[in-house]
């Protein structure tokens, strides 16, 4: 594969058109920790380990170190790479449709399990239940013997070609490696999600001595359970950070307890956006709760005054809260804050967490 990541000039060979290098096509992925689903890759090669039709791919928004930017690259079967799938118009879906939904950078098998208002819909994928918009989905199809199987219908065939130009633009000034005009190589480290404004972000710059953050609650399995806001005290060696809580006090309750933390379970305050009226359903917010910021999702708006239901994704239980002790769920991605995906787990005895699967 070349050095720099970009598919290998070689001549055209006897594979189809969608196994060339450079080819923009859909991966059929699985690990031992998500389901399957299929992902955006480049062809960048062909295998040169094994005579069997296997080829070296470079995903579009996997990464093998996110915070070098550096995506991740795999060897698969010709079997596992299929032609990005045409573009499919919104439409209507009924009950038992079986369809593809899209988080988590990828695209996932279920059905329909529900239709609701606003073309919106329950889908269902084993034991879990996921709400998603129309945009979100697309029917389900198979690419078999060079075809795909159900067929493209008129609507589709008409939009095809412009709408795989378009993607192939993004692709190739978003999402691969390029050079500069100097010959040097950049890489984008754009974030998923719905990115917001510059002014938002915070730069590379360390945190800095009284700079208010908010810093994990890890579990003693590692994961973190809430997000409490504190003060930098001071740093010190290795990315590291004395920290000042602004809510949790000593045992003896003489003041507000001080703490060594490293930079990754630090974070700057999301901005605040505003929600004047109400929170609506299956809203992703972070809730108020013993001191820290805790994530949920509306599951109930009650009638009497602003007030909710919160299914919290740690524990799976459900409180109530009002208005003012909650907020719009932001995700800090690569130095960026980003909407979650439109995907929320809203019923789960075996449920996965969607961030598993980055």
């Amino acid at each position: 594969m070349s050095q720099k990541g970009k598919p290998i000039d070689a001549p055209a060979t006897e594979d189809p058109p969608y196994l060339q290098p450079g080819s923009i096509i859909e991966v059929n992925h699985e690990d031992n920790v998500c389901p399957r689903a299929r992902y955006t890759a480049i062809i960048m090669e062909r295998a040169t380990s094994t005579n069997d039709k296997r080829y070296v791919v470079q995903f579009t928004n996997l990464y093998q170190d996110r915070n070098s930017g550096t995506k991740l690259s795999k060897e698969y079967n010709s079997v596992d790479i299929r032609p990005l799938p045409p573009p499919q118009p919104p439409r209507k879906f009924k009950v038992g449709d079986i369809v593809e939904a899209y988080f988590d950078d990828g695209w996932y098998e279920g059905k329909i399990d529900q239709v609701l208002d606003d073309d919106r819909y329950i889908f269902r994928m084993s034991s879990m239940f996921l709400l998603f918009g129309v945009n979100q989905l697309r029917l389900h199809r198979t690419w078999l013997n060079g075809n795909w199987v159900p067929p493209l219908d008129e609507s589709e065939l008409a939009v095809e070609d412009e709408d795989l130009t378009d993607r192939m633009m993004e692709i190739d000034s978003n999402q691969l490696e390029w050079e500069t005009d100097s010959g040097s190589a950049e890489t984008s480290t754009a974030g998923t999600g719905n990115i917001l404004e510059e002014s938002d972000q915070k730069t590379k710059e360390e945190f800095s001595e009284g700079e208010r953050v908010e810093v994990a609650n890890i579990d003693e399995d590692g994961f973190n359970q809430a997000w409490l806001a504190a003060t930098i005290v001071k740093p010190v060696e290795n990315n590291r950070y004395i920290i000042r809580y602004e809510t949790l006090r000593t045992g003896n309750d003489t003041g507000f307890l001080v703490k060594e933390m490293d930079s990754l379970h630090i974070r700057p305050p999301p901005p605040d956006i505003p929600v004047p009226h109400q929170f609506k359903m299956y809203d992703n917010v972070d809730a108020l709760y013993k001191g820290g910021w805790w994530k949920g999702i509306i599951t109930r708006v009650l009638p009497r005054g602003s007030r909710y239901k919160v299914h919290f994704d740690n524990n799976g239980k459900v409180m109530e809260f009002k208005h003012s002790d909650l907020r719009l769920h932001l995700d800090w991605i690569d130095r960026k804050w980003t909407k979650p995906s439109p995907g929320v787990c809203i019923s789960k005895p075996f449920c996965i967490s969607v961030d598993m699967c980055s």
